[in-house]
C-alpha cells in the first residue's frame, strides 16, 4: 500500500496488508498524510470521523467519494462495540482512516481505549486492511503512548518546536519492519505534504 507521498513511501518502505500505521502528532498536524492515503486508495477507503472532520474533509480535501462513518450519526461514544462491528464489515483490503482517538481519549478511560485499539489491530489483520490512526501526543503520557506504539506495525512521529517566531517541524519513522529514520524537515503547504532534508 502507498500513501501517495513519494518521499514518505520511500522512508516507510512497503506497507503490507494487515498493517496499522500510527501517526503521533501535535493536534491535527499531519492529518494530510492520512487523507493522502485515503485519496490514493479511495476505491476501498473508509474514514471514521467526527461531524466537524467530515465537513472539513468534504470541503477542504474533496473526500465525498469516500465512505465516512460519523461519530454521533452512525455510532455514539458509549457504543464502542459498533466501531468493531462496522470495521468487521468493510471489504477485505480496505484502507481505513481512524480519526476518533482524540475524542475517545477525552471521554473514555485509557484502558477502554487500549482494549478497543487492540481489537482494531486484530480486525485489520483479519481483513487484510491497512489502517492509519492519528494520535495527539499531548493527550497521553509516555507510558500510554508506548502501549499504542506496541500495537502498531508502523509509527510516524511528527514534532513541532516554536522558538520565538521560528517554527520547526520534523517527521521521522519511529517504527517499521525496516527500522526507524532520523528526523526530516516536514511542512504542509497548500494542503500538500512536503518532506525535505534530514534535520541535522
Amino acid at each position: 500500500m502507498k500513501t501517495g507521498i513519494k518521499k514518505l513511501d520511500k522512508l516507510l518502505g512497503e506497507v503490507p496488508e494487515g498493517s496499522m500505521i500510527l501517526i503521533e502528532t501535535v493536534g491535527t498536524l499531519g492529518e494530510e498524510i492520512a487523507v493522502s492515503m485515503l485519496q490514493t486508495n479511495k476505491e476501498n477507503a473508509v474514514a471514521f470521523v467526527t461531524p466537524q472532520l467530515r465537513e472539513k474533509f468534504e470541503k477542504r480535501f474533496d473526500l465525498r467519494e469516500i465512505e465516512m462513518v460519523v461519530l454521533g450519526r452512525d455510532m455514539y461514544q458509549e457504543e464502542l462495540y459498533k466501531i468493531s462491528y462496522i470495521l468487521r464489515n468493510v471489504p477485505e483490503g480496505s484502507s481505513v482512516g481512524f480519526f476518533l482517538l482524540h475524542p475517545l481519549l477525552v471521554f473514555q478511560s485509557s484502558s477502554i481505549v487500549f482494549r478497543l485499539f487492540s481489537e482494531l489491530v486484530t480486525i485489520v489483520q483479519e481483513k487484510k486492511a491497512v489502517m492509519v490512526v492519528l494520535l495527539d501526543k499531548r493527550l497521553i503520557n509516555s507510558k500510554s503512548l508506548a502501549v499504542f506504539e506496541n500495537y502498531a506495525t508502523h509509527v510516524i512521529d511528527i514534532i513541532e518546536e516554536v522558538d520565538g517566531f521560528k517554527i520547526t517541524r520534523g517527521l521521522r519513522i519511529k517504527k517499521s519492519p525496516r527500522g526507524g529514520t532520523d528526523f526530516y524537515e516536514f511542512d504542509i503547504i497548500n494542503g500538500e505534504v512536503i518532506i525535505g532534508n534530514p534535520i541535522i
